[in-house]
């Protein structure tokens, strides 16, 4: 059953990401708060979040809208916590930032633990790719989400990115400003 479960969930995501990369599911842009959203997110993961033992620091600064599809940002989101959460280690610490910078929004989540190995930075986005294949069995990861996160925010014609902190990895994404 769990088998079949983690091949639906796949054949599911891989069915998101060939309509949003062959654009059969135009992205539906409206004004939305994303504190909102994040706040969602976190409460909707917050079982697993606590099983794992995480603190999570969400600087809320109170309302920060934007432009953009608001149940894709939703699973973009979602994707950078849930990899947050599976990979966080250390400290283990999840920090969501939100900045402005201009008519852009820059949306940040890091996670303390191992850094991605410089080589897989920019592999990461590759469809099926997964830098500890062993390690990403264990909680079922197909190799897909960041892909869905990719083909988004090529969507929304918005810019996305990781890099290694000193403590762990930072994953972010831009959302224009509303």
């Amino acid at each position: 059953m769990d088998e079949a479960g983690r091949m639906n969930r796949m054949v599911n995501e891989l069915l998101t990401l060939n309509n949003i990369e062959f654009g059969k599911e135009g992205a539906e842009m409206a004004r939305f708060d994303l504190t909102a959203v994040i706040r969602g997110v976190l409460e909707r993961l917050g079982l697993q979040i606590e099983k794992e033992g995480i603190r999570v620091v969400f600087d809320e600064k109170g309302e920060c809208f934007v432009w953009a599809d608001e149940f894709r940002v939703e699973e973009v989101l979602t994707n950078y916590l849930t990899n947050a959460i599976h990979h966080c280690a250390g400290a283990k610490e999840i920090r969501v930032i939100l900045q402005r910078a201009g008519n852009l929004v820059y949306t940040f989540v890091q996670n303390t633990g191992a850094p991605i190995p410089e080589e897989d930075l920019s592999k990461v986005w590759v469809k099926f790719y997964k830098v500890d294949k062993a390690r990403t069995r264990e909680y079922g990861g197909s190799g897909i989400g960041l892909s869905i996160v990719k083909a988004i925010q090529d969507s929304m014609n918005q810019q996305y990115g990781v890099r290694n902190t000193p403590d762990g990895v930072e994953f972010w994404f831009t959302l224009e400003g509303a």
